[in-house]
């Protein structure tokens, strides 16, 4: 049996009205100059030619769905993907008129203690932050059962969406992210705020800054791992004071861009493991991978440890010899021996940092499946309609896992740093290790790689 079913036009104007997109008056106006046709489709694809729908709107209203289009004041225009602890929709002010991006934490998701913590605590982090290079935070309510934080709209892509698209940036746009992503970075510091999961998917790129004219603005998004706490708060505090309790052995953060003191402890974290994990998305801007691609993540995890990467100057010789020291400066395993504050950073990349608009990067019109010259519409699965439904992949909680396949495609062959020749045997503790972690868990294993790290 066909998993597509047709959708007639009287049909999916049925659905339209139901829906309350549009009122009983704009309808009228508009069926008159429907294109002679009975197929669905074909009216689906004149309403958002005349921009009365969007095409997220038609495609689900072909497949018979009438609601889930608003959120309060907010109507639904798109659906952006899937934020630190939901989904995250485009929508509309209906009485201001103005784009922003709610990030909804889905009904079922609520039975979840820890996902109900990590989305209070971005509403918190994003409430105590103001800064051109963070995203803006409006409003937090709680309209039928359902947990929303309302954002600034950035229309543009994220850096890895950018470095994947383009490839390596070039030196001076590279230097400029970083140098605005620490900027944003202060302002947390300032503030007593570690951001915790800092990585090219959450620095966001405002093309032509806010007038479309101007140099691109990058801004620091999702503060779902944030510790919230005063710079003089003793360490220890509670879940109520700002900091997240975890299980033992649990590593939250993204192994690829994961600082080894934030592997070892979440909460002995500071803003110099923020700095770490901008290295890693710095080298990554400039050669186009991670510093330690490949491998599992207990692999990546013990790597970040105790290895270097490849060096920069390898991979992309036309960096300048003092970009690549700041680049090895930030990915330093000791915090004492990277820079300590983001504003050092900002200072050091002054000179470097060429400010511009980046090139959008050509994009194929995307044809929904609904709108194009098939008879048919496709029958969607249910957790991708409108109606607010959890996500079976919250990337938060994806990125706490302790084993499994690399979320990095290994670009190149690991290339691990030579051992001195005081210590021949040192390559067959790197196995031992991963064996004890694997087998025992993350808790001894950080133990060994901490006392490695003292005494290498």
């Amino acid at each position: 049996m066909s998993s597509r079913q047709k959708v007639s036009r009287d049909e999916f104007l049925a659905n339209v009205r139901q829906s309350g997109l549009l009122t009983d008056t704009q309808l009228a106006q508009v069926e008159s100059k429907l294109p002679d046709n009975s197929r669905g489709r074909v009216a689906a694809r004149a309403f958002v030619q005349w921009g009365l729908l969007t095409k997220f709107q038609a495609e689900r209203i072909l497949i018979g769905r009438t609601s889930g289009f608003q959120l309060g004041q907010y109507r639904i225009l798109d659906q952006l993907g899937h934020g630190g602890m939901g989904r995250v929709f485009k929508a509309k002010h209906r009485t201001m008129d103005r784009t922003v991006a709610l990030k909804v934490l889905a009904p079922t998701v609520m039975q979840s203690g820890r996902a109900q913590e990590l989305f209070l605590r971005e509403v918190r982090a994003a409430a105590q932050l103001n800064h051109p290079n963070i995203v803006a935070a409006y409003d937090a309510n709680e309209t039928d059962g359902r947990l929303y934080l309302v954002l600034e709209f950035v229309e543009g892509q994220n850096l890895e969406q950018l470095v994947r698209d383009r490839g390596p940036l070039p030196v001076g746009q590279a230097c400029d992210f970083i140098f605005q992503a620490a900027l944003g970075l202060q302002c947390a510091a300032e503030r007593g705020m570690v951001h915790r999961d800092i990585k090219p998917a959450n620095l966001l790129v405002q093309r032509g800054g806010i007038d479309g004219k101007s140099p691109d603005v990058v801004k620091v998004s999702d503060f779902g791992l944030a510790r919230l706490q005063a710079p003089d708060a003793p360490v220890g505090v509670d879940a109520a004071a700002g900091t997240i309790l975890t299980r033992d052995n649990t590593v939250m953060g993204t192994p690829d861009y994961l600082s080894p003191e934030q592997a070892r402890n979440l909460h002995k974290a500071d803003i110099r493991s923020d700095l770490y994990s901008l290295g890693c998305t710095f080298y990554y801007l400039l050669t186009g991978r991670v510093p330690f691609p490949g491998g599992k993540v207990m692999d990546k995890l013990i790597r970040h440890g105790t290895e270097k990467p490849q060096p920069v100057a390898e991979l992309r010789p036309d960096v300048p010899p003092a970009v690549a020291a700041v680049v090895a400066r930030l990915l330093a395993k000791h915090p004492k021996q990277r820079y300590q504050t983001p504003a050092e950073l900002v200072e050091v990349l002054t000179p470097f940092a060429v400010t511009g608009s980046t090139p959008l990067v050509p994009v194929a019109p995307a044809t929904p499946a609904d709108l194009d010259g098939s008879d048919e519409t496709p029958n969607y699965k249910t957790a991708s309609d409108p109606e607010l439904e959890a996500s079976t992949e919250l990337s938060a909680l994806a990125n706490t896992a302790t084993s499994g396949l690399s979320p990095t495609p290994p670009n190149a062959a690991p290339t691990r740093a030579a051992p001195p020749a005081t210590k021949k045997g040192y390559s067959a503790v790197f196995t031992v290790i991963a064996a004890i972690g694997l087998l025992l868990g993350m808790g001894l294993a950080a133990a060994i790689l901490t006392l490695l790290t003292l005494v290498r």
